[in-house]
């Protein structure tokens, strides 16, 4: 009788068990098709809402809400073919439906462009604000020369040499350092406007060199004043017209010249 009675027990296990895995299997597909018709209701409404508004900014274009008008500012150098590339823009477009923020992302890729700002004056104009990089001089590297900004930043798809006319600068660092001494440089005009380079020395001083070929070894300290010293001199004397390779300023109230001494050959021996 015990044999019998554990047998008849291990045989109600055994179909417990077989039936516990249907009822699992029965039960996960019964969630998944909860969860797929769940899913295509939501997909329904969402694809009902996209058509909803899409008829809305279609028939507030119609009823005048479009672009028609785009006000640029503040936009010396950036062209119109960037300009059109990042907008995608067309006449009659719904003005409610420009993506302002995409809109601003992509004008900031524009080289030219540090910051945008665009805004929406309804009912049909949009205004473009630029901040545009300020080019201060030509990057020396390996490859040849770059036109940086102020911050000593790259401004790309620029062509450099139609900025021949901004100073060289070259030297480790040189780049995001250059706003600062060409400032100083600046505040004497007629110097100024002789520079063709400057050049940091180590890290710690400035080289400027003149269109004629003169070297001005300005001091670590005070560069500014040893600048204005210079433009004093050079209003008394015209130093800078002299037949000089090197104007040295780097020690305070001394001023050394080196002459401009030709290189001679060496001859043929006879």
């Amino acid at each position: 009788m015990r044999r019998l009675a554990l047998f008849s027990r291990r045989n109600q296990s055994t179909e417990a068990a077989r039936t516990l895995p249907r009822r699992l299997h029965l039960r996960r597909i019964m969630m998944a098709s909860a969860l797929l018709f769940t899913a295509i209701l939501g997909f329904e409404a969402y694809s009902q809402r996209v058509a909803l508004q899409e008829t809305l900014l279609s028939y507030s274009a119609e009823i005048g809400l479009q672009v028609d008008i785009i006000e640029v500012k503040n936009r010396i150098h950036t062209s119109d073919d960037a300009l059109n590339a990042a907008l995608k823009l067309q006449h009659g477009d719904p003005i409610l439906a420009v993506d302002l923020r995409r809109i601003k992302s992509d004008l900031e890729q524009i080289g030219w462009v540090r910051k945008a700002r665009i805004e929406r004056h309804l009912p049909r104009k949009l205004i473009i604000t630029l901040e545009e990089r300020v080019p201060i001089g030509l990057y020396q590297q390996e490859k040849g020369h770059v036109l940086i900004d102020r911050d000593g930043g790259i401004i790309r798809d620029v062509d450099a040499a139609q900025f021949a006319h901004l100073p060289v600068v070259s030297g480790q660092d040189a780049a995001s350092r250059a706003a600062d001494i060409l400032d100083i440089l600046r505040t004497e005009p007629e110097l100024f406007a002789d520079i063709w380079a400057v050049q940091l020395i180590s890290g710690r001083r400035w080289d400027v060199h003149l269109r004629s070929g003169i070297a001005i070894r300005l001091p670590e300290r005070d560069p500014g004043m040893a600048w204005a010293r210079l433009a004093r001199i050079e209003q008394t004397s015209n130093i800078t017209a002299r037949d000089v390779s090197t104007i040295d300023l780097r020690i305070p109230d001394q001023l050394i010249v080196e002459p401009n001494i030709p290189v001679r050959g060496t001859g043929q021996k006879t």
